[in-house]
């Protein structure tokens, strides 16, 4: 088995759909032709190129004080919220948290339309990947900004610098206690997280206190050396920014056990973080901790000895020799034999299978209005909270259970209260109807455009060449005869195929015709609707 050579099969749309499935979320029939044109060495590049940060996202509720309007005074509709006072001093505190959580929709919404736009590029899916990594939990959405933004703009790059980057986020500071954590009262949550979570995996106990990678006292000398950091309160116009007190730092050189080689950390103030996690990231154990995270988010959650010898230590050590830079090493397996050969072995997250119904049936979202735009993206983040993948809020700081908890792994998001919501919002982007998610119903219009789609089949009044095209479209592999002969039972129910060969070729003759246009319309949705239930669609 190659394993790590690069992929040098034929490129056709089966690669370059499980490719971008992959890699970003979704592929439309734009992006799979785009992709093709490219090539493997090219849609790779493509997926890599640097890319300008986007607007920031934008009060998109109307102004006012009526039950659908957000009183906000220091943002108008349409501007963004970003850079007024994280905490809005309004008349009452009803109106200030009626205020904050209009900005923790818009900022929510933003994101899902950061994914959905996102085209042939993996830094949405990197942004994702490292905020289940370093999970971190606020109900400010400026801190929540501020913190998904650090992730964004370092997603592509250096992992050891990210970490810097996050240990002294305020978001992170406040989620973790680490702004609690002083001389006086080491607290290790951060210590504990830094180590378990975020950099070397806690390994097999082999003594009291010892984890393999790292022992108890570690965390004990490790809180210490991350003492003195704080954030400032909300109403402080500086609650961004974190600062570090000296006053409340342990003073003196901290020593690591043996699992770090007893390195010794001197004092060093503000820096002293740094100086511990260059220590930290010296261990081979970090690259290859980071590099089972990964194999995990983009190709399977199972890592056999063979897996672990053959994979994922040769890219450990591209990775340390690359200096923690991710996208070399990232690059190399997405590119790889092993990478292509590894099909249908993920069940899509929920956002996955959110956004690849949208894009694999060419609908953007509405964009008439920044309400439209918004209103509908929102819709997308809460179903997908309701099927357990709720972006901001993770179930705790382990993250998303699909991508750490064995054996069901992936399995979790399809276990047998899930599975009936995951096909039943499936149907509903396709038909419209009625979206029940915490109480609350969302009407949704039939948003796919069906008879859009089609047009693009060649000859497609052959009701078996509609079906295989439309599959081609969704699967990732070519259906069999006898799926074929079920799903044109809802199609063309009990009628011989020539029924949909003249129905649809009187609607081409006369696409004008409401009659027509309604009956076929609805044929394609039913078709379509029952496709993007089936288990083939569930995963990539």
């Amino acid at each position: 088995m190659a394993y790590l050579d690069t992929y040098s099969g034929n490129w056709t749309a089966a690669e370059a759909n499980h490719l971008l499935r992959r890699a970003s979320f979704g592929c439309s029939r734009g992006t799979l032709t785009e992709a093709l044109d490219l090539g493997l060495t090219g849609t790779i590049s493509k997926l890599f190129e640097a890319q300008p940060m986007p607007e920031p996202p934008l009060k998109y509720e109307l102004d006012g004080t009526e039950r659908d309007e957000v009183y906000d005074p220091e943002v108008n509709y349409g501007e963004t919220w970003v850079n007024a006072p994280p905490y809005p001093i309004l008349p009452t505190q009803q109106a200030t948290n009626k205020a904050i959580r209009a900005r923790n929709r818009s900022l929510y919404a933003w994101t899902f339309i950061q994914m959905q736009e996102s085209g042939i590029s993996i830094r949405e899916k990197l942004t994702l990947f490292w905020h289940n990594h370093f999970v971190s939990v606020n109900t400010n959405p400026h801190r929540e900004f501020y913190y998904i933004n650090t992730l964004r703009e370092n997603a592509l790059g250096n992992f050891k610098e990210l970490t810097k980057k996050i240990t002294v986020d305020p978001n992170m500071l406040v989620y973790l206690s680490g702004n609690q954590n002083t001389n006086s009262a080491p607290n290790e949550n951060y210590a504990r997280e830094l180590l378990e979570l975020f950099t070397l995996g806690k390994g097999a106990a082999v003594g009291n206190g010892d984890y393999t990678n790292y022992t108890e006292d570690d965390i004990v000398a490790i809180a210490k050396i991350l003492t003195g950091w704080r954030v400032k309160s909300l109403l402080d116009p500086d609650t961004l920014t974190p600062f570090f007190s000296n006053f409340n730092h342990s003073k003196g050189s901290k020593t690591l056990s043996h699992r770090f080689n007893n390195a010794v950390i001197e004092e060093n103030g503000a820096d002293e973080y740094k100086d511990l996690i260059d220590v930290i990231f010296q261990q081979e154990q970090c690259s290859k901790f980071i590099i089972r995270q990964i194999y995990k988010w983009f190709v399977n959650s199972e890592i056999t000895d063979d897996i672990e010898v053959n994979v994922i230590t040769p890219l450990a050590k591209i990775l340390r020799d690359n200096d923690y830079e991710i996208a070399p090493a990232l690059k190399v397996l997405l590119a790889s034999d092993h990478f292509f050969e590894s099909t249908f072995c993920m069940i899509k997250s929920p956002i996955d299978l959110m956004l690849s119904v949208t894009k694999s049936l060419l609908f953007d979202g509405p964009s008439t209005t920044i309400k439209e735009q918004y209103d509908y993206a929102l819709v997308l983040y809460s179903a997908c909270f309701d099927l357990n993948q709720d972006i901001f809020h993770h179930p705790d700081v382990a993250g998303w259970k699909a991508y750490y908890q064995a054996p069901l792994f992936y399995k979790s998001w399809v276990n047998s209260f899930l599975l009936p919501k995951r096909l039943d919002y499936c149907r509903i982007i396709v038909t419209g109807g009625d979206l029940v998610i915490d109480d609350i119903t969302y009407t949704i219009p039939p948003l796919i455009p069906v008879l859009t789609i089609v047009s693009k089949i060649e000859n497609a009044t052959d009701p078996n060449v509609l079906i295989r095209s439309l599959s081609n479209l969704l699967f990732n592999y070519e259906v069999s005869e006898e799926q074929i002969i079920s799903l044109k039972e809802f199609l063309i129910p009990g009628l011989p195929d020539f029924e949909w060969t003249v129905e649809y070729s009187e609607y081409l003759a006369d696409s004008t015709n409401i009659t027509l246009v309604v009956s076929v319309d609805k044929k394609l949705r039913n078709l379509l609707s029952i496709m993007v239930q089936m288990s083939e669609f569930q995963i990539m």
